[in-house]
């Protein structure tokens, strides 16, 4: 019988030594040095007899054994008729594989009273981060406090969303970016959230109401708002200048020329302050949630955008480390997640926006 090393395994250094994450387990075992010379040896494909032939006739035994419990884990396959690796993680690699087996089946302790231990160990410890992010030093232009009303019905919102990519070039009022921003962003009333303290009620739902959502906002086009780059305070229903220079050319080089991304009235960039989220949730999965909050707080703006005659566009095709620099944040903190845009549409109408058309007959 012959066997190989299967191919995408994760290994990690911890204090304590090396560790192999077992494929399709939210698992990891020790590598000792002969773990690993096994490993090693059975690389592109060994028979199991020679492998244990390498070794004194007193360790045949436990090879053998380790070869058929690395079997049974699926971390050497046979080498012959073995099951292919999914295409998934042939496209996406073995690091996203490894995420997606630690980020499944986490325990919520939902009926335990390991829950209340939980809790209160968290809430013991301190540092809980500040729900809201402010630039207190900067100067800020203040949003009309009374956003415009949306009359739009629901069916028709829903009718006409649609990613917009070419826009007419005049200007959104004030008013306009100001409720935007309102319904993507701020809270609308606060709850009693118990030992966790007050929680924001937003439109976008948000995992353990925690809004790690920030958002930036470079303003070419708005009426009565000086063009840059701004962070939103929603506390206070402001922006905050950051840097009065922000042109588009600059957002052009950041989002690899892809014009919808700056040829509208304004980009938000949302970024996520991911310690709101792991301050609470201490488990890989979390880092699934603001994912999750990025595609609400996503179709949250662009509903709100359609419904205020707008055309929304959004996309991740930005270079993160820039983006990060432009903003002024650090990454290991706060790291950019999504680009938003909008302008007037230069097609408004409710089937396809311009420079789309409508399909030939195809094969669904």
């Amino acid at each position: 019988m012959k066997v190989r090393r299967r191919e995408h395994l994760v290994l990690s250094w911890h204090p304590d030594g090396l560790r192999m994450g077992i494929p399709g387990q939210r698992r990891w075992i020790e590598v000792t040095p002969d773990l690993l010379a096994l490993l090693t040896e059975a690389g592109d494909g060994a028979d199991v007899q020679e492998l244990a032939e390498r070794h004194p006739a007193e360790e045949r035994a436990r090879v053998h054994q380790a070869v058929e419990t690395l079997t049974g884990l699926g971390v050497l396959v046979p080498n012959e008729d073995a099951p292919p690796l999914p295409e998934l993680w042939e496209r996406w690699g073995a690091v996203t594989e490894r995420f997606h087996d630690e980020a499944r089946n986490a325990n919520y302790l939902v009926h335990s009273p390991q829950r209340v231990e939980l809790v209160e160990e968290i809430t013991s410890e301190g540092g809980a981060p500040e729900i809201f992010k402010e630039y207190r030093d900067k100067p800020v232009v203040m949003l009309p406090r009374r956003p415009l009303r949306l009359v739009a019905p629901v069916e028709d919102v829903f009718a006409t969303r649609r990613t917009h990519r070419k826009f007419t070039g005049a200007a959104v009022s004030l008013d306009q970016l100001g409720t935007l921003l309102f319904h993507s962003f701020a809270p609308h009333r606060f709850i009693h959230g118990g030992p966790f303290g007050p929680q924001q009620c937003r439109v976008s739902s948000s995992a353990g109401g925690r809004h790690e959502v920030e958002a930036y906002v470079v303003v070419y086009d708005v009426e009565g708002v000086q063009p840059g780059l701004y962070h939103y305070a929603p506390a206070r229903h402001a922006l905050e200048l950051l840097d009065p220079d922000a042109p588009r050319e600059r957002i052009a080089q950041l989002t690899y020329e892809q014009e919808p991304s700056y040829e509208g009235a304004f980009t938000i960039f949302t970024t996520a302050v991911a310690n709101r989220l792991a301050w609470k949730y201490r488990h890989p999965r979390a880092y699934r949630l603001w994912m999750y909050d990025a595609g609400h707080y996503g179709q949250t703006f662009a509903l709100t955008a359609t419904a205020l005659g707008l055309g929304p566009f959004q996309t991740v095709a930005f270079a993160d480390d820039e983006v990060e620099r432009f903003l002024g944040v650090d990454p290991a903190e706060e790291f950019a997640v999504y680009l938003l845009s909008a302008g007037v549409p230069e097609n408004p109408g409710p089937l396809v926006p311009a420079d789309f058309a409508f399909p030939p007959p195809s094969k669904v």
